[in-house]
């Protein structure tokens, strides 16, 4: 995807970046990762696929608690 190649840094700020994250802000964000179907595909792949480690509905209690801790990025 997109972000092969980035920094983990970099990879934060274009999550938070409104002109690179599809216009949401960092609520919609949240909401987008725990509750978009294609977000959702990760945890079923299908096929012979291994799905992520985890659930969406984790992933996304996990961005809301880094969003309401200021969203802060690790230094590229």
């Amino acid at each position: 995807m997109g972000w092969i190649g980035l920094s983990l840094g970099q990879i934060c700020e274009r999550i938070k970046d409104p002109a690179r994250n599809g216009g949401r802000s960092l609520q919609q964000v949240v909401a987008h990762m725990a509750d978009d179907d294609l977000v959702g595909w990760a945890w079923r792949p299908g096929a012979d696929r291994a799905p992520a480690a985890g659930t969406q509905k984790e992933l996304g209690e996990l961005l809301k608690a880094w969003v309401d801790y200021g969203a802060a990025c690790p230094k590229r």
